[in-house]
């Protein structure tokens, strides 16, 4: 359907009045229109709608955004042009915005017919990226189907191109190697930059003239349009993308937007042509002429060491996508979009073939045993020779009659041939016919859920292959995790006799499980004297558990004095746990400071502010010390002025917390995320996605719809007995250090015995305070239902997927309410 012409001017002059004023964020702007009361009709719901044209402001709401949009334009000494502050011609925007809209046009088909062909058409922000080409990856449980983009160093040179091309058309073409990043590139620029257009995205080989014949009707000529073309060479051909069709796209100023690999970019220079057949080389120029006329943006396999440095940035966050971490350790000579592109397909290639009647069995164990060598701790070459002799221990008696159709040599060709025009299954080196597994198979093997021992033959051999090397550590260190202790022995000994600080630390732990008679403290007091910050502080933990408490203590001021960040935080629970509160906070206070998150946190932990006394709001006849006898007074309940301040900050942090929300979306808290509420929480929560973050918000709405009913608020799960904690902060200071605004809130609402006691609230309303254990680091572990304290206690699953589960003892809520927010 077109859209309304009035609202989709005051659109176009909205989004130029936010570029204008630095393109402020929605939560801010509602932020700078707060009154002085803290109140605001502002949100950024609102505002969103406002810019997506679903709803139009009234005027006298506009003029109170608009003064706030150039109050932060100020304040970042930016003056807006007369004629966007000017809220007459303003007004005159709206009255035609809110005219009386069109007679409705007939719906339009989302597709274009080209023969017997159906092309899709769709909004540029409904376009699905594995629809238009991009290599899909690996799978993460409960993670988008494509990792984080991480920025290129030519997207500003691609955004750049589009912003000339959205005004006049044109064409924008990306070149690289074969899984270089080209189509997720080019896609997260259309989609950051191109959000208001349609997208066309024909099927490779198809004619272009029903594209242009749709894109010219006078119905569609209003949309703005990206044609998508990946793989361009696909389309270089009679009938598809030639200089005259190239002119008539660009004279309705479409975008075209297009991918080709450099191999075949090659394919159309003059060079190209020189002993070419005339007949391919006539047809390569038509596609040659449209090439030259534009400059192409290269785009690397290998990441540069700024893409690398973006990378690292993100893989800092707490939940930082599992997919970029795995390729930013292993993806050696390959690009990082190489790496996570072919993995996927050369994993399934190797999983079905041992299957298929024409498959390659000993080709597959040969692979096999290059992964387990891997996992046993193996990363130097391995000769063909080895992994020949280790491959018998994956065939079995069902392989017999394939195996005579497949000889070693085939085998060992089939495994290292290049496929998908990236790496073979196992990689070449730099040592003659010695290889090893391509990384993403190692790494996906590991983390199968059901993962197969390692053959006692791969063993003895990844021992014989590191003895004398530098790998006997990590084959020992392997051994130790798949439970062979006397491997791992085998393996740490001769590094200890040596003098290895890290191989004494580890025959240490061997030796512990290995011997009662604990043989193991020599090393470790070797390990403490000059070992590293980790060792110490794993010496520490391994005090601690056998309760020996000063030397844990020891073992982490020494890692702390290194710079060790979790052994100060670690030394102030020991502290804590001996009553040692002033020197449990220093040290909390020293890892808070190194970024510690369970640190910070521990200091948001949500508790009653309490007035200096005299000071304090209410009745001048109630004595908050008085004691009187329960049995002659009615049940306790929170007098109305109580109500109305508790009602009101659960509606202010709401909203606050709304706005957080809009801001952080799926993003994970840091230790140097700012906010009033969602930064509050425990540390355990800070990496929850968004949709966990709403239902805490309706926590604190439920909360208040109890209140707004004439009840007292009364929590049914974790979160909302953690949403009405910190109401109860907010609202405690708010009586301390707000009584204008307090006297404001409660105007005509009788004083009463009680009032704003919010000690006794805090000990009445809640069934218990379980949840605030979740702040100390003490107790660090204690959410886990299984955990043997928690059972103790009967506290239940305060881990942050069970923070919605209702108790048992209470009337559940409607599931159907909705969200307020």
């Amino acid at each position: 359907m077109t859209e309304h012409r009035g609202k989709l001017k005051f659109r176009e002059r909205l989004e130029v009045l936010l570029a204008a004023a630095g393109s402020p964020k929605p939560a801010a702007i509602c932020s700078a229109s707060r009154d002085r009361l803290g109140r605001t009709s502002l949100s950024v719901q609102r505002i969103s709608d406002w810019r997506s044209g679903k709803h139009i402001p009234t005027s006298k709401l506009f003029r109170q955004f608009l003064r706030a949009v150039d109050t932060l334009a100020r304040q970042r000494n930016i003056i807006l042009p007369a004629a966007l502050a000017d809220s007459a011609a303003w007004d005159r925007l709206l009255r035609a915005a809110r005219a009386k809209n069109p007679a409705p046009a007939q719906e339009e088909s989302r597709h274009i017919t080209a023969g017997t062909v159906q092309i899709p058409i769709r909004p540029v922000t409904d376009a699905k990226p594995l629809e238009l080409g991009v290599h899909r990856t690996s799978r993460l449980e409960g993670a988008p189907s494509l990792p984080t983009y991480v920025p290129r160093d030519v997207d500003s040179a691609v955004t750049a191109q589009l912003m000339e091309a959205r005004e006049n058309g044109g064409l924008v073409l990306l070149v690289g190697e074969s899984t270089a990043g080209k189509s997720r590139c080019a896609f997260e620029a259309v989609r950051r930059e191109l959000s208001d257009h349609w997208i066309i995205a024909p099927p490779a080989a198809s004619e272009l003239s029903p594209v242009l014949s749709h894109i010219s009707l006078p119905k569609t000529g209003r949309r703005k349009w990206v044609l998508w073309l990946d793989d361009l060479d696909r389309f270089l051909l009679p009938g598809g993308l030639d200089q005259g069709m190239l002119s008539a796209l660009l004279e309705q100023q479409v975008v075209v937007i297009a991918t080709m690999r450099s191999e075949v970019y090659g394919n159309y220079s003059e060079r190209a042509f020189r002993g070419m057949e005339a007949g391919v080389a006539s047809a390569r120029r038509l596609g040659s002429r449209v090439l030259n006329l534009i400059e192409p943006l290269v785009l690397d396999r290998q990441w540069s060491e700024a893409e690398m440095t973006r990378l690292r940035a993100h893989l800092e966050h707490p939940d930082s996508d599992g997919r970029l971490a795995d390729a930013a350790r292993h993806h050696g000579v390959h690009g990082i979009a190489e790496y996570l592109a072919a993995g996927p397909k050369l994993l399934e290639e190797f999983q079905t073939t041992r299957r298929q009647p024409n498959g390659h069995p000993r080709g597959a164990a040969l692979v096999q045993a290059a992964i387990d060598l891997a996992r046993a701790g193996i990363s130097t070459p391995l000769h063909a020779e080895t992994l020949l002799t280790l491959s018998t221990c994956y065939l079995t008696a069902g392989d017999a009659s394939r195996l005579r159709a497949e000889s070693p040599e085939q085998a060992l060709i089939w495994a290292t041939e290049i496929q998908f025009g990236v790496a073979g299954m196992l990689v070449a080196t730099e040592t003659a016919e010695a290889w090893r597994p391509f990384d993403y198979l190692v790494d996906t093997t590991a983390s199968a859920v059901e993962t197969a021992d390692i053959p006692d033959e791969v063993w003895e051999a990844a021992v014989t292959h590191a003895n004398g090397g530098s790998e006997l550590l990590p084959v020992g260190r392997s051994a130790f995790r798949f439970g062979r202790l006397v491997l791992a022995e085998r393996c740490f000994s001769p590094l200890a006799a040596r003098g290895d600080h890290t191989a004494m630390h580890d025959l240490g732990f061997v030796q512990r499980e290995r011997r009662s008679e604990h043989t193991w403290p020599s090393w470790y007091r070797t390990v403490s004297e000059t070992g590293t910050p980790l060792q110490a502080r794993a010496l520490g933990a391994l005090h601690e558990v056998e309760s020996r408490w000063d030397e844990a203590a020891s073992c982490y001021e020494r890692a702390a004095a290194q710079g060790d960040i979790l052994a100060m935080r670690l030394r102030g629970v020991i502290a804590q746990r001996r009553r040692q509160h002033e020197e449990a906070h220093e040290w909390y206070v020293r890892a808070a400071e190194g970024g510690d998150a369970v640190a910070i946190a521990s200091f948001n932990a949500p508790g009653i502010y309490r007035p200096e006394k005299g000071l304090e709001l209410g009745s001048d006849t109630w004595d908050p010390d008085l004691e009187w006898d329960e049995e002659d007074d009615e049940p306790w309940r929170m007098t109305a002025r109580t109500s109305r301040i508790l009602s009101c900050n659960l509606q202010i942090l709401a909203d606050t917390a709304h706005d957080e929300l809009d801001e952080l979306g799926d993003q994970p808290i840091s230790p140097n995320s700012f906010g009033i509420f969602f930064a509050r929480l425990p540390a355990s929560t800070w990496g929850q996605p968004r949709p966990w973050r709403r239902r805490v918000l309706r926590a604190l709405d439920d909360l208040n719809e109890d209140i707004t009913l004439g009840l007292s608020p009364e929590p049914r799960c974790a979160a909302e007995e953690l949403a009405l904690h910190f109401a109860l902060q907010s609202a405690s200071a708010m009586t301390c250090d707000e009584p204008d605004l307090v006297a404001e809130f409660t105007r005509g609402i009788p004083e009463q015995r009680g009032d704003y006691d919010w000690s006794t609230c805090s000990d009445l309303l809640f069934q218990d305070h379980d949840v605030l254990f979740l702040y100390d680091p003490v107790m660090q572990g204690l959410e886990h239902p299984d955990a043997p304290l928690n059972r103790h206690m009967g506290m239940g699953d305060l881990r942050p997927e069970g923070w919605f589960e209702e108790f048992g003892n209470v009337s559940p809520r409607d599931p159907t309410r909705g969200f307020v927010h």
